[in-house]
């Protein structure tokens, strides 16, 4: 960290400090790559601090490759983090302040086997009820506790709720919210195998780290007052909560994996650019009258962004929006040199090296014809490699003259340059000696070249073709 930001924190309080804090088990969901631009925004609004953490707790379904993943995409959408930490990496913390609250009497060891809990929560189940734990190891004397201790038998330490209480938190987005704690009972804070559980190292974390507020999905609420309650415990101060709505489907319900694709990663690989995609999510859920256009940059973002704007209806997720917003990008406002660097992996992956120069005519006249990059590549095709004729095309060729190909070669041949005004020139000399129609002629023209009747406009694709290339498409159908 910045030594005079540090000594900011330090001596100021107030200061704005937000956290993602993603869970490396999987590629990163839009629904959580949204709360990390809103946490993202909120920060960098007030000139705060972003913190990024990993929450790897979860030693069975964590890995370094979706950790990766996750740090890769938050990179390609452009947020930057000015503080990072890992979870693993801090257990000792956690073993630290687990010891205070069984010391200071807000948690205690619990061996209760988890067959026996099992039941309970099957029994609680079939009675229609949700499950509480009774409490039964919550009264245990200090020398049995000792005792089971020294034997080597197996706890965990849950967190002593007291009975009958109220929390209460006022929600940035949503007011209010109080939440009677007789409806979860004494809960679990550290596992049997002395890993931390989340509620327990998500409130160490933000309280040692200082987050002044926690943006987060609605999901979370309902952990909300166990949180608040460590926080107490512990005499720590609660941060600010707001909880976002929930991105639903265009079917109305929630966004998953039904509904097709719902990582970033998944945009990424099918050829979407990141501005358009941190664009869209910021969309999902906020609105701003300052702001007044779907189209705005990250900066502009940034400017404007303010909690209170947030919709408290949950959002509907549109992968044709998203596909529209994305070819807004691709034709109007990429740089040139921009495009020219997303593009070209996808094309190299598909066709091999490609000549950079080569690529900026070709981009330079069909930008306005794809929506993505993967799109492009299907599209630009016929500048890259000859096909065969496609069943419509070959419908359409057994109606055409065999002869006007020839006509096309000896014309295209003639010429210095092909162009989209010289081709023209072509079409109308071979029109004049044939009586054929022009449509035809081209129609000729494209098949030989893309084999497909439908596509970019055929004198674009010939003009840009080197020549020797056009002659040969040609020579197969004379």
């Amino acid at each position: 960290m910045n030594l005079y930001k540090w000594l900011f924190l330090l001596y100021n309080n107030d200061m704005v400090r937000t956290r993602f804090a993603p869970s490396p088990t999987g590629y990163m969901h839009l629904g959580n790559a949204r709360t990390g631009i809103f946490s993202y925004l909120f920060a960098r609004h007030q000139n705060g601090t972003f913190v990024l953490r990993i929450e790897d707790t979860d030693r069975e379904r964590s890995t370094k490759e979706f950790e990766d993943s996750i740090i890769e995409d938050l990179k390609w959408l452009g947020i930057e983090w000015d503080e990072f930490y890992r979870q693993s990496e801090r257990f000792d913390i956690y073993k630290e302040y687990a010891k205070k609250l069984i010391d200071s009497g807000h948690a205690y060891y619990c061996f209760c086997k988890e067959e026996d809990i099992e039941k309970q929560r099957e029994e609680a189940y079939a009675q229609g009820k949700a499950y509480r734990y009774p409490g039964t190891c919550r009264h245990l004397s200090k020398e049995d506790v000792e005792n089971r201790l020294k034997s080597g038998e197996s706890y965990v330490i849950r967190f002593k709720v007291p009975d009958g209480q109220i929390v209460s938190f006022e929600d940035m987005i949503r007011g209010n919210i109080s939440i009677n704690v007789d409806d979860f009972g004494d809960f679990v804070i550290v596992r049997s195998d002395g890993s931390p559980v989340y509620n327990f190292v998500v409130v160490i974390d933000d309280a040692l780290m200082k987050i002044t507020h926690v943006i987060r999905g609605e999901d979370h609420i309902s952990n909300t007052p166990k949180q608040i309650l460590i926080y107490e415990a512990l005499g720590f101060k609660p941060p600010e909560f707001a909880h976002l709505p929930v991105i639903l489907g265009e079917d109305r319900t929630k966004l998953s994996k039904r509904h097709g694709g719902v990582s970033v990663r998944f945009y990424k690989e099918n050829g979407y650019c990141p501005e358009a995609l941190f664009n869209y999510l910021c969309l999902l859920g906020w609105s701003s009258e300052k702001v007044g256009k779907e189209v705005i940059s990250k900066e502009e973002a940034i400017k404007y962004f303010d909690i209170k704007d947030i919709n408290l209806s949950p959002a509907v997720f549109s992968h044709d929006k998203l596909y529209w917003l994305n070819g807004v990008y691709i034709r109007e406002i990429l740089p040139e040199e921009r495009l020219l660097e997303d593009l070209l992996p996808f094309l190299e992956k598909a066709y091999g090296k490609v000549d950079i120069e080569y690529l900026k005519k070709i981009v330079k006249a069909t930008r306005k014809e794809y929506n993505t990059y993967l799109e492009a590549v299907k599209k630009l095709r016929p500048f890259f490699e000859e096909r065969e004729p496609d069943e419509a095309a070959k419908e359409e060729l057994s109606k055409i003259d065999r002869k006007v190909f020839e006509l096309l070669k000896q014309e295209i041949e003639s010429l210095e340059e092909l162009t989209p005004e010289n081709l023209k020139g072509v079409v109308k000399n071979i029109q004049k000696s044939t009586g054929l129609k022009p449509k035809d002629i081209w129609h000729a023209l494209r098949i030989a070249l893309t084999g497909s009747l439908e596509g970019i406009a055929i004198d674009v694709i010939a003009s840009i073709l080197p020549k020797e290339e056009v002659l040969k498409r040609l020579s197969r159908y004379t």
